[in-house]
């Protein structure tokens, strides 16, 4: 969803800093800020600020709920999902609270072309464990075979291949070819359009 459908992940990383610099008077650092793209930001915090975690995650929360009308879909997304839902049913993974997601999916207009969404609270474990895209996998009643998974970060191709799908990168926005190279995504995808052309490739 974040830094794939959504151009939010810079809204998101301001909101963890604002959190951390209102409750400890210190910001995070680059590589910090990089670490927690794709992850679940309040189980991070709970490993980095063990006893400030749930002060820091609240008034991220408030910052990220103040400045949510600023998020939007990338450009050529919404076209995508479009010709996308006359062949295909869709599902989200993603390492956002359930609730969240759906309230960001509903403003930008997208919620209605999901069939449902796994967020960091339906599942024990979170990616790049396959448990989520296990349980999207399950509830979708398809195969291996007949499921393709998108992402934009490392954890979301490791997800992807542990739970045995293709998975294709996306480095329209969020997603870094460089990095991602670096776990054999099957497919790299520039724009949200070549997706159109790599399943009918499949087919």
């Amino acid at each position: 969803m974040d830094g794939t459908l959504l151009d939010s992940e810079g809204l998101s990383s301001e909101a963890t800093d604002f959190g951390v610099h209102t409750i400890t008077g210190r910001h995070l650092t680059e590589e910090e800020n990089r670490s927690l793209t794709g992850k679940p930001v309040k189980k991070v915090l709970e490993e980095w600020f063990p006893d400030k975690s749930n002060s820091i995650y609240e008034a991220g929360i408030g910052y990220y709920r103040s400045r949510i009308g600023d998020i939007s879909s990338y450009p050529g997304v919404k076209n995508l999902l479009d010709n996308l839902r006359t062949k295909y049913r869709m599902a989200i993974v993603t390492s956002t609270h359930r609730e969240q997601a759906i309230e960001i999916l509903s403003r930008v207009g997208l919620l209605d072309y999901f069939s449902f969404i796994i967020g960091q609270d339906d599942t024990i474990m979170n990616k790049p464990d396959p448990e989520p895209v296990l349980l999207a996998l399950n509830r979708l009643g398809v195969s291996r075979e007949d499921c393709i998974f998108v992402g934009d970060q490392p954890y979301d191709i490791i997800a992807a291949h542990e739970a045995g799908l293709i998975a294709a990168a996306a480095t329209w926005g969020s997603g870094i070819k460089e990095v991602l190279e670096l776990y054999h995504p099957d497919y790299f995808l520039k724009r949200p359009e070549e997706l159109l052309d790599l399943l009918r490739s499949l087919h």
